[in-house]
């Protein structure tokens, strides 16, 4: 893969172009129940991007990004910041199946980070599905902690960002 450029850009859910190219991605990702239930345990299967907009993009304090290698979408991840409360909410995290444990995920969350620190937040939490072993590693070795279970039983996360 040394030949390929990756990069790393924003993505919206207001603007069509960028949709029609978030739906192709997302649908093609979520052919599996189980990928659309661990990246989004209130969605139902099949994948529906109306739903998928209404649950969680809807708010104008959401940025969403996207990892590339040369112009093929990879990966998606998206950050709630809640400014006032000093802290920054990580969801929505999915690598093309094609494309796992290669380090891509680890890319997102850090450009993620570095983000979130130029907005001057401290704070950053996430939710994992308690079944989503490769993800909580991922997430322990990144620096995150187990915070609680939510009352859905989620696993809450959190980490602290020192500027």
């Amino acid at each position: 893969m040394s030949n390929k450029k990756i990069s790393i850009s924003t993505i919206s859910y207001k603007k069509k172009e960028d949709i029609r190219i978030l739906n192709a991605c997302l649908s093609n990702w979520f052919h599996n129940p189980k990928i659309l239930y661990f990246t989004s345990p209130n969605m139902t299967y099949p994948f529906n991007l109306k739903k998928w907009i209404s649950l969680s993009y809807k708010e104008k304090n959401n940025k969403t990004i996207i990892i590339k290698i040369d112009d093929w979408i990879i990966g998606h991840l998206s950050i709630k910041e809640k400014k006032k409360q000093g802290k920054a909410h990580l969801f929505h995290l999915i690598i093309d199946p094609n494309y796992l444990r290669k380090g891509f995920a680890k890319k997102l969350i850090f450009y993620a980070e570095e983000l979130i620190k130029c907005d001057n937040i401290k704070k950053i939490t996430l939710n994992v599905v308690r079944k989503n072993q490769a993800a909580r590693q991922l997430y322990y070795a990144l620096g995150y902690k187990d915070k609680e279970t939510t009352r859905l039983g989620y696993i809450k996360m959190e980490k602290n960002l020192i500027n």
